[in-house]
Parts: C-alpha cells; structure tokens; sequence
C-alpha cells in the first residue's frame, strides 16, 4: 500500500509547477498568474488543479486501479512503433503516460503535443503555440472549409449539356500541357475515347466520367488564376455531370474507377479545396490498395503499369494533402516499398503514337508540354523527394529526454538532398542563387499572361520542394536559438542557412501560384507556416541584428501573396488574415 502511497503523493507534486515548466522538465518558480519563463518568453501560463489533499485509501486503490487500466488502453490503442523510446522520466516502457496528461477538450487519439518539438507544419500544436496561435487551427479549417455553405453547393448542370466541341478539344490540350506530366495516370486509348465522347452521346459509365473530369481540370486550367476560374466557372457543366456518375465509379472494383476518383481529387486540388479533394484521395487509395492486394491485373502488364502510376500519383496527392492539414491516412505511404515504381521503356502519353500528329493540330498554341522523356525523370523526381521527406525526421535528436538540434543530422539531410538535386536531368535542374525579392516582385501581378510551359513550371516545383526541404532541415537550429538565447558560431551558421533558403522559397512559391495550377492551397498554406516561423525566428534576441533586408522584405511579399487566395478559399482567408497581423503589426 506504501507504493500507492508515494504514486498518489507523486501525482499531487507535479501538479505544482504550470503546463510549460512540467512539458520543459524543469524548475517552475509557481509565480501566479504567470511563472516567470512563461512571462519572459511571452507564452501562456497555465496552472492545473491539484489534486484534493489527503486522499482517503480507497481513493488511492481506485486511482491505482485507473492507471493499471490507462496502462491496458495505452498498450492495445496507442503502442508506439518504436519499443526503445525513452518516455519522460526514463522509462523504457513502450506504453504512453496516462491520459490525464492529455487536454480535455482534445481527442484521445491526439499527439502528446506538449512534450512534442514544434515541427514546421501547422498541424503540429506546440508550434502553433510556440507562433502565438490556436493550437487547434488546423482542426478550425477544415472544419470551415467542410461547414461554409459555398463549399457544400453542388454545381447545377445548365439544361440540355452538351459538349461544345472546340472548348471540349481546348481543355484536352490544358490538361495535358498542366496536369498530364504531375499525374501521368491516362491510358493510351484515351484520347480516341475523350474525341468518341465529346461528339456523341455517352452513358453514366467510369469511361464517361473520366472525359468530363479531364475536360473539367482543363477548362479550369485554362483561367489565368484561380480567382478567374471562380469568377467564371468553365468548369461547372463538365464537374456537375461527372458527379451524377459517382455512383457508377464506386459500384465499379477496376482501374478505371481509381482513374476517376484520383481526377476527382486533383479537379477539388485545383480548385483549392483540399478537404473535397483529400475525400476522393482517400477512396481512391483504398481501392487501389485493394486492387493491388487482389492481384486483379496481374496478367495485364498494360493496366499494372497504369495501377502503379495511379498508386504513386495518389501518395503524392495525399502527403502533400496531409502537410498542413490533420486529416485521416490511408496508410499507403506503408507500402511505398513494396510497390515498384513506374517502368519507363513504355509510353506514358494518353494517345497512341499514330494520334500525335491529330492531337498536336487541336493542342493551344501558346503552351508547351513537358516531353515524354521528361514527364518520367520529373515523376520520378517527386516521388524521390516525398519518401525523403516522409522518411527523413526534422535534424533533431534526443539529449536528456530532449529533442535538441543535432547538427549533423542536418549536414546528412543536406547530402541527400544534394544527390538528390545531382540526379536532375539538365531539362529540369534550377538555378539556386539567393533572389533578391524585387526580382520577383512582378510574379505578384496575374494581369498579363506569360506563355506557359510545363517545363519551367516542373522545374520551378522542384525548386520550391529543394528549399522547403532546406527550410525544414535548419528550423530546428532557429528553435534551438530561441529556445535557450544563445548560440555555438556552428548552430548560427545553420540559422543563416535557414533564411537564406527561407527567401528562396518564397521566390518559389511566388512563381509556382501562378505556374503550377495542380496543387494551390498547399502552396499558400507551406508560405503561411514557413513566413509565420521565420518571422518569429528574426525576432530571436541572437539573430535580430543578423537578419538581412531581404529576409523582411520577403514577409511583406509572402503577405501580398495571400490577397487573392482571400475569395477563393475561407481557410486561406483565415491564414492570409492571421499572417496580415502577425507581419504588419509586430514588424
């Protein structure tokens, strides 16, 4: 009885210090209302309530008996992966601590998110707190983009559709100069399909549905920004008819209807509404996932192929959906080792050879495709980077049951990140000198159009994954500086490394909005997490004096960014206003 004894007084102890202190593992002074770190640094102090004295012994054997049964909970529902973590305190055991230590007013399946390191995502809470901001943002998003009423209404198809032959033959030829070669997912027979359908009459089948996403996708392609494409909708009939046929694409187990579901994901991408497009994502992992377990194309080397290049396109899809946002996993990127990656002697164009001389005559004429040759190093590339980025941790390491900046794990991300950049074909290397931001202050401007090309616009992605790897790479010596005030010359090095890359990345990202038409709201939502923690990050009392002009002109130039994604997404209104105040009024 004496050991519940000590565990209930023990328990009643380490109620005395505040949230902050207890998550730091160090002395808290207990001053009220605040502590005095919590007072210095500017963060909420938070005191719980301690527990009622004296407990009686059946309140001690009743408390003993809920730990026991935290502790099954724990090993049946929340076991980490990792059976050498070392839990605060020293224990070796691979159970969680007990869920008292969880916020009441969060989920069970949360993250012990006060003992974690604020990684650069705005899902992540402590870094949300660490940046003075809601710790449950993220859930706040999705939760508006699900709820607001413009993002629920359905589109109402005009009586009488029909396809319009020359703006059905346009948005084919958007679609494979800006889509095609992100997502090389077509199969060679589309094409004289896509020509069939748009002059005759089609039924509701997953062959029908894949003509109008792919002429949806195209259409909104063709708009010079995504404001335009909401302001005039090319793509309304196209989308309204294709989700009439939704319930032939789910009743359908075949290639062709994850086709379907992951067009249906990149048209939501497109459009900015990462929620409707994770959706689809996640339905079309599952199956994809199930397809490839049934082995139903085994015999079909053709339909393999398309399967794994539909596999690998929804990983992208869905990690880059996952970024910012805590949304459910499929769990696909479980099998990123077991599924080959896609054969490059076969075509991956969506026409046969014999077409190309009829496709190049319909093709606009003010864009250019990436080549075949091309299509396959940047796909390839991509994938490379997601599972370097998925499987590469932030450079920390753990010291005293600490996570801290671990300087060589940063110079060993830094050196797969160079071979990774050495193994660009010439046709898609990028330049990697520092920008200076009035260099770019004109890719602000959406008035005069530029001739496009798939291949600056491939080339300028890469780039913006290049930095942002950077970026996250030596974010943790910029937290290591804030965090403790001082420096070693090494760890203040890595910090001008950090905004070196930081004001690259927002020259990337400027480019890409405008360039890059598949995937914008993560553009928005990677300049919003990487300003707001670079902007707290300047103010650090070590760097204040070594921020250069640049770096600050950058804030303001990632702020103005942010006025047009205001109309077509309330998340990002939500970030643009947020990030407005943060820059404008604390600069």
């Amino acid at each position: 009885m004496s050991a519940n004894t000590n565990v209930g007084n023990a328990r009643q102890r380490s109620t005395l210090a505040c949230d902050m202190c207890r998550s730091r593992r160090t002395k808290c002074d207990m001053r009220k209302p605040t502590c005095s770190f919590c007072d210095e640094h500017g963060i909420v102090c938070n005191y719980r309530v301690p527990a009622a004295p004296s407990p009686s012994k059946n309140d001690l054997e009743i408390q003993a008996i809920r730990e026991r049964l935290d502790d099954l909970c724990g090993l049946v529902s929340m076991r980490r992966l990792d059976p050498n973590y070392v839990l605060p305190g020293g224990s070796t055991s691979p159970n969680p601590t007990s869920f008292d230590q969880y916020p009441t007013a969060e989920s069970i399946i949360s993250r012990n998110w006060r003992m974690e390191f604020p990684f650069m995502t705005i899902q992540t809470p402590s870094t949300m707190c660490l940046l003075g901001q809601d710790p449950k943002l993220a859930a706040q998003m999705v939760s508006i983009e699900r709820t607001k009423l413009d993002m629920l209404t359905p589109p109402v198809v005009s009586v009488g559709f029909r396809f319009h032959y020359e703006n059905a033959v346009s948005a084919f030829g958007f679609f494979y100069d800006r889509i095609q070669h992100w997502y090389p997912i077509l199969h060679q027979e589309f094409f004289g399909l896509y020509l069939e359908s748009i002059v005759g009459d089609f039924s509701p089948c997953p062959d029908s549905c894949l003509v109008l996403l792919v002429a949806a996708i195209g259409s909104v392609c063709q708009c010079s920004s995504l404001a335009t494409a909401y302001a005039t909708r090319p793509d309304v009939d196209y989308i309204g008819k294709a989700l009439t046929m939704l319930p032939n694409v789910h009743f359908e187990f075949s290639l062709r209807s994850v086709q379907c579901l992951v067009l249906f994901g990149v048209y939501y991408n497109c459009i900015g509404k990462p929620c409707q497009a994770h959706d689809y994502i996640l339905m079309a992992s599952c199956k994809a996932q199930a397809l490839l377990k049934c082995h139903l194309y085994a015999e079909n080397s053709s339909a393999m192929e398309l399967l794994r290049r539909a596999f690998w396109s929804i990983f992208l899809i869905e990690t880059e959906l996952g970024y910012h946002m805590d949304m459910p996993e499929s769990n696909i990127w479980k099998f990123d080792d077991r599924i080959l990656l896609p054969g490059i002697h076969d075509s991956w164009e969506p026409f046969q050879e014999s077409n190309r001389f009829l496709f190049d005559q319909i093709r606009p004429s003010n864009t250019s495709a990436l080549s075949p040759n091309d299509t396959k190093a940047y796909f390839l590339a991509a994938i490379s980077m997601c599972r370097m980025m998925r499987r590469c941790f932030a450079s920390v390491t753990f010291s005293n049951n600490k996570e801290v900046y671990a300087p060589i794990i940063a110079a060993e991300l830094l050196y797969q990140l160079e071979n990774w950049y050495g193994n660009l074909p010439t046709s898609l290397s990028f330049h990697r000198q520092i920008p200076h931001p009035t260099a770019y202050d004109d890719t602000l401007s959406y008035a005069t159009p530029q001739p496009y090309s798939s291949q600056a616009a491939a080339r300028c992605f890469l780039q913006m994954q290049f930095y942002q790897c950077l970026v996250s790479t030596y974010w943790p010596a910029v937290y290591s500086v804030m965090y403790l005030d001082v420096a070693a010359a090494e760890t203040l090095f890595d910090c001008s490394r950090f905004f070196d890359a930081y004001v690259s990345l927002v020259s990337s990202i400027a480019t890409a909005i405008r360039c890059c038409s598949h995937t914008p709201w993560n553009f928005y939502a990677s300049l919003f997490i990487t300003t707001m923690a670079a902007h707290k990050g300047a103010r650090a009392v070590c760097l204040r004096d070594t921020i250069s002009p640049r770096v600050i002109r950058c804030f303001d130039i990632a702020t103005n960014i942010f006025d047009e994604a205001v109309a077509t997404s309330p998340s990002l209104a939500i970030l643009g206003a947020i990030l407005s105040q943060q820059v404008r009024v604390t600069s």
